[in-house]
């Protein structure tokens, strides 16, 4: 298996294309730490991972919060030896759209501090605990609205703008120390937060969001957490050690129809 005894960090690895990517990761055999904010879901998450083998913990964490992500990959560290691979995955909800006049500067800070800052944090202390070794994969998550902007959306799409960006200029800095960096960037997704969207909602009006979401891409339908998953498992493994600084859109072919 080409990631056993790898060891990957994922925020955001409690549910959704995160969890997926951990699943993958423990049935290859790797030792893998799943991240973010909510314990009750991170010992959830811990417990169906367990029953495929039981190198993998739980780290609660705030990635806005310096000195959590610093103990976070400090953690990895510490429980495993090395860190080879990293999904800076954990997200903001885009929330309740709202057009940039009415928007909040305290919303506006609170969606930067995980949606960019977060990610940056991450890369900080995650680079640090690579260079000892020279050799790495990491894995950004950035959003179809860093590319197709929407009313009510500005903050958002601007902090996942900014992943992408951000994902280049690390490429640029660390290509030659051996260390990869990649952007995923998902469409509709059947995740936790595309599943909210639908809480509340008739049968009737479920139906018709759902049709709404499987006519904007090609393949006429809405992503799963796996196919998600297959890109980040593929940028990676060594199957992919040529490429870096890249922003691998998974969509559907949302980003070309129309």
């Amino acid at each position: 298996m080409k990631f056993a005894d790898k060891v990957a960090l994922i925020t955001g690895g409690t549910s959704g294309i995160g969890f997926s990517v951990a699943e993958r990761l423990m049935r290859e055999r790797a030792k893998v730490v799943i991240a973010g904010r909510s314990a009750s879901k991170g010992e959830k998450a811990l417990q169906k991972l367990r029953k495929i083998h039981s190198d993998v913990l739980f780290v609660q964490t705030d990635v806005s919060r310096s000195y959590e992500v610093k103990k976070m990959v400090e953690s990895v560290v510490e429980a495993f030896g090395k860190l080879d691979y990293a999904f800076n995955n954990a997200g903001h909800a885009e929330g309740k759209p709202a057009l940039t006049h009415e928007f909040s500067e305290v919303d506006f800070d609170n969606m930067m501090g995980v949606t960019i800052k977060g990610v940056w944090l991450c890369l900080k202390y995650e680079l640090q605990a690579m260079l000892k070794n020279e050799s790495g994969s990491i894995v950004n998550t950035s959003s179809l609205d860093a590319l197709i902007c929407s009313p009510g959306t500005t903050a958002y799409a601007a902090g996942k703008s900014g992943v992408i960006a951000l994902t280049k200029a690390v490429a640029q800095e660390y290509g030659g120390k051996g260390i990869r960096v990649n952007t995923l960037t998902p469409g509709a997704i059947r995740t936790p937060m595309i599943e909210a969207k639908f809480e509340n909602l008739s049968v009737e009006q479920g139906q018709l969001l759902e049709e709404k979401y499987n006519s904007l891409n090609a393949l006429g339908r809405i992503g799963k957490p796996e196919e998600a998953a297959s890109t980040v498992m593929w940028l990676f493994s060594d199957e992919a050690s040529f490429i870096t600084g890249q922003n691998i859109i998974v969509d559907g072919g949302v980003s070309f129809v129309g």
